[in-house]
């Protein structure tokens, strides 16, 4: 179990930068490509940090550093109290848990080869000593927190609407009971119809773990 960090903030990130070097050949000249130069934020259980911007700002970068997919150029990122940018191996293993996400697409991010119950099992698998059957109970749980169906354990993804496909990534987010959960446009690919639903169910289950969002859009 995660202690939270000595200031109250989940999330702390100062003058945070990610820069990509574009090599030269013998005609062109290198080039630094600044996709991130400078962030500073912060963030607290229970609230909704937004980030909002035109495509190609920096926001998908910004996510993946924050889930450590990628590490800054220079700057601090702190994760629950953990300076990420000076952390090893295995404190990023530990950390990795805190923060989840639930991508833009529902069409691919769910591996369509894969049952509802493997796909939720699979993160609890790989970061948890769990029995096949407490891991079958917790995916089961988790369902019915957002919304879906005990039958729908055994079905493939493609059987799904969108708006069902993204309760599914939603569901596989909150396995491990993450304290910070990063949402890459989550409704963006998603009926106006539907929309709401899902950003309700959002919120509601934000309300129940108290945990921090930071929403892209």
């Amino acid at each position: 179990m995660n202690e939270p960090a000595p200031s109250g903030l989940l999330l702390e990130a100062k003058d945070l930068k990610r820069h990509y070097h574009i090599g030269g050949g013998m005609l062109r000249q290198a080039k630094t490509l600044k996709a991130v130069d400078g962030v500073s934020f912060s963030l607290a259980a229970g609230r909704t940090l937004a980030v909002v911007g035109e495509s190609g700002c920096g926001k998908s970068t910004l996510a993946r550093m924050v889930t450590m997919i990628e590490a800054p150029t220079a700057g601090s990122l702190k994760i629950d109290g953990v300076e990420v940018t000076t952390a090893g191996a295995e404190a990023l293993k530990r950390l990795r848990p805190v923060v989840q996400m639930v991508f833009q697409n529902p069409y691919g991010s769910l591996n369509p080869r894969k049952k509802v119950g493997s796909i939720l099992e699979e993160p609890v698998i790989i970061n948890a000593h769990l029995s096949a059957e407490a891991r079958q109970a917790a995916a089961r749980e988790m369902m019915a927190k957002v919304g879906l169906r005990p039958e729908h354990y055994g079905r493939y993804p493609h059987m799904f609407s969108g708006g069902q496909r993204q309760r599914i990534a939603i569901a596989r987010a909150f396995m491990l009971h993450p304290r910070i959960v990063v949402a890459d446009e989550p409704v963006s690919a998603l009926d106006v119809s539907i929309r709401a639903q899902v950003l309700n169910l959002l919120m509601d289950l934000q309300s129940e773990f108290h945990l921090a969002y930071l929403f892209i859009s």
